[in-house]
């Protein structure tokens, strides 16, 4: 029986530096993107019910037990903004994404919020058949953004 749910997940500045380790090979598996444990330490992500680490409460409390990640961060007047949210490989298209995404609305709404927005590498174009599902689209190109190309934002309502 699997033993893995997203649970409340603190904010990237109190990780040590194992766990900030794995959310950077995370990124890097998946993304291509190479971040550093300090890059991470410094998002402004607040302490709030929209972010989450996806767990396998049978490897927990080591690194390794990480398989996502959601930082999410309350954004202009009535938004939000994700600023990180990326799930290994290996448990992609299990349904957890849709379970983080749900959650992240859910507390949106709470708090009075009513678009989300985040930034999408142009060439991954499942993350973005995911986040058009959900009614985003893309309202800006980024040249640039990534190391290796081309952002797009994407905006919508929630």
């Amino acid at each position: 029986m699997v033993n893995i749910q997203w649970v409340y997940g603190f904010e990237p500045h109190s990780l040590n530096e194992d766990w900030k380790e794995r959310v950077r090979s995370i990124f890097l598996k998946e993304t291509g993107e190479h971040y550093t444990s300090e890059s991470f330490s410094k998002l402004p992500i607040p302490e709030w019910g929209g972010n989450m680490l996806l767990l396998d409460n049978d490897r927990y409390p080591h690194p390794d037990s990480l398989l996502g990640v959601m930082w999410a961060l309350p954004f202009e007047q009535n938004g939000v903004r994700i600023a990180a949210f990326v799930i290994d490989g290996e448990h992609q298209s299990s349904g957890w994404g849709a379970k983080a995404w749900e959650h992240l609305v859910s507390v949106a709404r709470t708090a009075g919020k009513s678009t989300i927005q985040l930034e999408v590498k142009a060439d991954n174009h499942r993350a973005q058949k995911f986040y058009t599902a959900r009614n985003l689209k893309v309202v800006q190109h980024l040249p640039h953004y990534y190391s290796t190309g081309m952002g797009f934002l994407m905006k919508g309502p929630i």
